[in-house]
């Protein structure tokens, strides 16, 4: 499974062309993928601090990757996986839904 959250920022950036988001549409209609995008008007200050990613191994190892403007850093201490993990989770609940983000991204494409 995997499970993205992406910020209206970056849907919206020169580099996003209507191609992309094209692709990302028929990549969040997969039934492995979730797709949200968290629209300016919700963005947290936790959303704000960074790309993040969490993993886990085929044997539950769990990692959290975070970067910063000063540090980049990999950990597999429980600590740091539950912060990020938490972190997260707070931006999914502000984040649009899954469908309703596949719309999102569809009026984008239609702009485009």
């Amino acid at each position: 499974m995997a499970s993205f959250v992406l910020y209206e920022a970056v849907l919206r950036s020169p580099q996003a062309d209507a191609h992309q988001l094209r692709h990302l549409l028929e990549a969040s209609r997969l039934r492995n993928v979730v797709v949200q995008v968290l629209p300016f008007e919700r963005a947290i200050p936790a959303a704000l601090m960074g790309p993040m990613v969490l993993l886990e191994t085929r044997d539950h190892e769990r990692f959290a990757f975070t970067e910063s403007p000063l540090a980049s850093e990999l950990s597999a201490d429980p600590g740091a996986v539950s912060r990020v993990t938490e972190r997260l989770s707070m931006i999914r609940t502000q984040a649009l839904s899954p469908d309703e983000s596949a719309r999102f991204i569809e009026r984008m494409v239609n702009q485009s």
